[in-house]
Formats: structure tokens, C-alpha cells, sequence
């Protein structure tokens, strides 16, 4: 009988181990999928912002009114978060021009009176918008599989 206790302990043994070594390898290849995904994340919501940024820019200054402007400018600021969300989960992501040309964009808007027209406001942060979409796809470049 003890002989039959000593197989029993070495069989569990053997299973506990098989168990923790499973364990580890799926940790493993998770660390590699969620790099993957966050990638996959910030990919997406770079071209979403470049997206939002190229519809501002293509507003016809003589026929946008201040509503559509607007609309456009909140599009790109919420897309903005989402790519700074995105880009916190991958490691070294490049956003240094995006940063940069995310503060210039962002200077622009805030520099427009609230009294200006709908073309003096397009007119006014066009620029900068598309020195923010350029970087967008510059920062898109950059990333491997975007």
C-alpha cells in the first residue's frame, strides 16, 4: 500500500506540473496577442483620426456652416483621445510628431473666436489639420502590420 500512495503522489505531482506549465506558455502567447491587438488598436484609431481630419479639411470654406465646423473639430478631438488611449497600450509607440502636431491642431482651434465665420474658422486651422493627418499616416508607417 505504500508503494500504491507513492504512485498516486508522482502521478498528481506530474499532473500539477503539466497544469502550471500550460499555464505559462498561454501567458506567454497572450503577452504576444495583446501586443498585436493593441497594435491592431492604435492602427485603427490613427486612420479614424485621419479620417475626422481630412473631412474638416475638406470643408468648402464658402459653403460650410459654423454647425458642420464644429462638428468636425469635436470629430477629431474625440478621435484624438482614442488614439492616446490606444497608443498608452503599445510599447514605444512613435507619437512624438503626433503629439506635436496634435498641440499645433489643438492651438489653432483654440485661437478661433467664437465670432469667426464658419470659412474664417476652416480657413484658420487648416493648416495644422492636415500637419495632423500628415502625421497621423506617418505614425501609421511606423507601426509594424498597420
Amino acid at each position: 500500500m505504500n508503494r500504491r500512495i507513492w504512485w498516486i503522489v508522482i502521478g498528481v505531482g506530474v499532473v500539477v506540473g503539466a497544469a502550471i506549465l500550460i499555464g505559462v506558455l498561454a501567458t506567454r502567447d497572450n503577452g504576444s496577442t495583446n501586443k498585436a491587438e493593441a497594435t491592431n488598436n492604435l492602427c485603427a484609431s490613427l486612420k479614424t483620426l485621419d479620417t475626422s481630419v481630412k473631412s474638416l479639411t475638406s470643408l468648402d470654406p464658402n459653403t460650410a456652416t459654423k454647425s458642420q465646423y464644429q462638428t468636425d473639430v469635436t470629430a477629431v478631438q474625440n478621435n484624438w483621445n482614442q488614439v492616446k488611449s490606444d497608443a498608452q497600450a503599445v510599447q514605444n509607440a512613435p507619437t512624438g510628431d503626433l503629439d506635436s502636431a496634435w498641440n499645433s491642431f489643438s492651438s489653432a482651434v483654440k485661437n478661433v473666436p467664437n465670432s469667426a465665420s464658419a470659412s474664417d474658422a476652416v480657413n484658420a486651422v487648416s493648416q495644422s489639420a492636415k500637419a495632423l493627418s500628415s502625421a497621423a499616416e506617418s505614425t501609421q508607417s511606423q507601426l509594424s502590420n498597420c
